[in-house]
């Protein structure tokens, strides 16, 4: 079982919303999809789903294709919009016993008494809809998504605007998931991708610009400086001792600067802030986190 997205773009008059991205996504995966606002992820998902007409491309799972078989293509797949549609009218189970003749799902009883367990919607089972909280809302979308056992789950922005404990819950229903299908979800809560991803796919202005597994991503390289100053310090860097030294800008006032020798580079930025009179907030050893990685990635 398996996702291939190859070459989709997307344009809107003159601007390029999704360019020539490509990506292969294995069954028992679940991967985050990062990126910046307007970077293109929202459009990419509708593009998998069907809901958006790809410019150019092709999307297939399990090698059905969703331009050439869409209706064969639709039944794999659970999408769940950013935007949660829901019939706030209709009751919990009511809700689900709509979709689940809307999918023709056999046994329509059993299935729905075990996606309310499994979601945890059991004591909200005979409320309705538009009474439920937004964890409980997003849990009964989630269930929504899953009801026909797809194959490939999407799911945009599925923990926006929870509390704590909720955000908890869902996490742990979501990595659930992908025991028997793929999960593909965007989020930018970085905490959530390394709490439950295998692996992440970074877009920034409409191209991918990473997809690698988490390890692969955060492995140590050279040593890294932080260096925080007090002023801008974006004039600063076509001196000499900057051009010299491998760094990269994550903010007008920060550095992440690489050697093999932190303590010499340690000292010499401390030499160099005191002949051009810049003052240093933090100077720091780190490990590359993802929050870090992000940055650089979409500078």
């Amino acid at each position: 079982m398996a996702l291939i997205v190859k070459g989709l773009c997307k344009k809107y008059d003159k601007q390029t919303a999704v360019d020539a991205v490509s990506f292969t996504i294995e069954k028992g995966s679940v991967v985050g999809f990062l990126g910046p606002n307007g970077a293109g992820k929202s459009t990419t998902l509708k593009m998998i789903a069907g809901y958006l007409t790809p410019d150019a491309g092709e999307v297939t799972l399990n090698g059905i294709s969703n331009e050439k078989d869409p209706i064969a293509f639709k039944k794999l797949i659970g999408y769940l919009p950013e935007a949660n549609p829901l019939y706030e009218e209709m009751y919990v189970k009511e809700y689900f016993a709509f979709l689940a003749a809307l999918h023709q799902i056999p046994a329509a009883e059993k299935r729905i008494a075990d996606l309310i367990q499994q979601t945890g919607l059991t004591p909200m089972q005979h409320k309705k809809l538009g009474a439920l909280s937004k964890g409980y809302k997003q849990r009964v979308g989630i269930a929504a998504t899953i009801i026909h056992e797809p194959d490939l789950i999407l799911l945009d922005e599925p923990t926006a605007g929870l509390d704590p404990n909720q955000l908890v819950e869902i996490r742990a229903l979501i990595k659930s998931l992908s025991e028997k299908a793929i999960v593909l979800f965007s989020t930018h809560i970085l905490q959530e991708v390394t709490a439950i991803c295998s692996n992440v796919i970074v877009l920034h202005q409409s191209k991918l610009v990473a997809n690698t597994s988490i390890e692969e991503l955060t492995k140590p390289g050279k040593p890294a400086v932080r260096v925080v100053f007090e002023e801008d310090i974006t004039s600063f860097l076509n001196d000499s001792f900057w051009t010299a030294v491998d760094y990269q800008q994550t903010d007008k006032q920060v550095l992440v600067v690489k050697s093999d020798d932190i303590s010499v580079l340690k000292k010499n930025i401390l030499n160099y802030a005191l002949d051009k009179g810049l003052n240093i907030q933090a100077l720091q050893t780190q490990e590359a986190s993802l929050e870090e990685i992000f940055k650089l990635l979409t500078h």
